[in-house]
Formats: structure tokens, C-alpha cells, sequence
């Protein structure tokens, strides 16, 4: 028979024992209630993020199409003259816009550049080795010029179709967006006198010759027209297609929107050009607009 002491500290002892099992469900009841707080706020702020971030992409694309049209109009009836450089500054609002016209022959046609155009383009413009340009060239060759039926296709549809070709990537492909077009024909390699800087850049790597006289021509065209060379569209006589870039300053980010323009009418618009494809509005780095 225990003591009246013992079973005192064995029913002192039960109790602490019971306090601590209580203590211990409380303070798990605790750190899980924080854990769901934690969860359910940082969710909340992903929610938000992106809610800001469509609400971003919808303003930039308002603005940026807003913009090129203005620059259309401005063009195709004259108001601007036809030497005037391919580039417009806009403000819509509070929002900042420059748009910069670029004609679709001045850049390499993937379906129509020489193979010296291609190795020049993924040499300079890709950053990838010799070897590694060379391989891709060919396999850009046999891609473009397999039979149909053949596992291959006469032609690329779309720039992103460049994935398709063995040996290109994402990040590659990303180097060399602003260098590149997908004609709907291969109508040849560029017309340098069209090309921008940039191109240029690449193109020297193939007939530096060439390039430098082209660079001459245009720095000549500048000082007679006291301007930059148009190189663009103006004066309400331009035809052929072009690259509309929209470059939008919005909050403390520069986003691009860009779309491709034919200078022709259209059953879809009465407009005297029309738009052939609308890329989605991307993130630039700052000062990373090449052309």
C-alpha cells in the first residue's frame, strides 16, 4: 500500500505529465495555424504578382498598338517625311512609347539566307563555336530543303519553327530574334542597303566590303538629309512589309510588344496595311534593343 507522500508524487507527477502533453499540442496547434497564415499570404502575394503582371502585359499591349498604329497613319499619309528616321517617340497617357520601324528585308530570312548568312548570323549573333555554327548551318540547309513527306518541310511558318531544326535552342534562339524574319517565300538573302546596325554587324562577317559600303551609303544619305537615314517607312510611299517594335516603359520595367506589318490591303481591314503576326510583350534589360 503506497504511502499518502508517494502517491502524492505520483499524482503531482501524472499531472505535470498531462501539462506537458496539453503544452505540447498547443504549441503543434500553434506552428501549424502559422504555417497555414504563412501559406495562405504567400499565396495571396503570388495572386497579386500576377494579377499586376496581366495587368502590365494588358496596358503594354494597349499602348504599344496604339502606338504603331499612330506610326501607320503618320507614314502612309505623309506626315512623316520620307527620310525621317524609323523611329517615333509617343507618350499615351502616363505611358512612354517608342516605336521603331524596321523593313522585313533587311533582315536574314531564315527560309532564304545564304549559308554564309547563317553562319555568320549563329557565329556573331548566336555566340556559338565555329563547329557548332557550321553543324547548325547544315542541318538549317537539309531542314528547309527536305521534301515534303520527308520528315521535313520546303519552309519555316514562324520563327519559332527554328526550334524544329536539330541543334537550336531557346537561349540561341532568344540571341538572334531581333536579326531574323520568317518570309512566307525564300525570296534570297538580305537586302543589306535595308539592314539596320545590327545586321550589318553580322553581315560584315560574311563581305566586309560590302558592308562598309553600305555603311558609307547611309552615312552619306544621313548628311545630305541632315538626318539619320529613313531607312523606314514615310512619305506615304512605301510598300513591302516591316517590323513594328513597341518599346514601353511601364513602372520600372521596359517591355517590347512587337508586331510584323504588310503594306497591302486586306478583306479583314480597311486600313491600306495589315498586321501579320503579333508576338506576346516581353521584358527587355535595360539598353539590350539591338536594332
Amino acid at each position: 500500500m503506497l504511502q499518502p507522500a508517494t502517491a502524492l508524487r505520483n499524482s503531482a507527477g501524472a499531472g505535470n505529465r498531462q501539462r506537458g502533453v496539453a503544452l505540447a499540442i498547443v504549441l503543434w496547434f500553434i506552428a501549424g495555424m502559422s504555417l497555414l497564415v504563412a501559406g495562405i499570404v504567400a499565396l495571396a502575394r503570388v495572386d497579386t504578382q500576377m494579377a499586376q503582371t496581366h495587368v502590365a502585359r494588358a496596358k503594354v499591349m494597349a499602348a504599344g498598338d496604339g502606338a504603331i498604329q499612330l506610326m501607320m497613319v503618320e507614314a502612309m499619309t505623309g506626315e512623316r517625311d520620307s527620310g525621317a528616321p524609323p523611329v517615333a517617340n509617343y507618350r499615351l497617357g502616363d505611358t512612354e512609347v517608342t516605336v521603331v520601324l524596321t523593313p522585313s528585308a533587311g533582315l536574314i530570312d531564315l527560309n532564304g539566307a545564304s549559308a554564309e548568312e547563317l553562319y555568320a548570323l549563329f557565329l556573331v549573333a548566336g555566340g556559338l563555336q565555329e563547329e557548332q555554327a557550321r553543324l547548325l548551318v547544315v542541318n538549317m540547309i537539309q531542314s528547309r530543303t527536305a521534301m515534303p513527306g520527308a520528315g521535313g518541310s520546303v519552309k519555316l511558318a514562324a520563327i519559332e519553327d527554328f526550334l524544329r531544326v536539330p541543334g537550336s535552342s531557346r537561349t540561341l534562339l532568344d540571341a538572334v530574334r531581333d536579326f531574323i524574319v520568317v518570309s512566307e517565300s525564300a525570296r534570297g538573302g538580305t537586302d543589306w542597303s535595308q539592314a539596320p546596325a545590327a545586321v550589318l554587324g553580322v553581315l560584315s562577317k560574311v563581305n566586309p566590303e560590302k558592308a562598309d559600303a553600305v555603311r558609307a551609303r547611309q552615312a552619306s544619305a544621313a548628311r545630305t538629309s541632315g538626318n539619320k537615314p529613313g531607312n523606314g517607312i514615310g512619305g506615304g510611299a512605301s510598300t513591302g512589309s516591316f517590323r513594328a517594335d513597341a518599346i514601353v516603359r511601364y513602372g520600372d520595367k521596359l517591355w517590347l510588344r512587337r508586331r510584323w506589318i504588310s503594306i497591302e490591303s486586306s478583306p479583314l481591314t480597311a486600313l491600306p496595311w495589315h498586321i501579320t503576326r503579333t508576338e506576346p510583350p516581353r521584358v527587355l534589360m535595360e539598353d539590350s534593343y539591338l536594332i
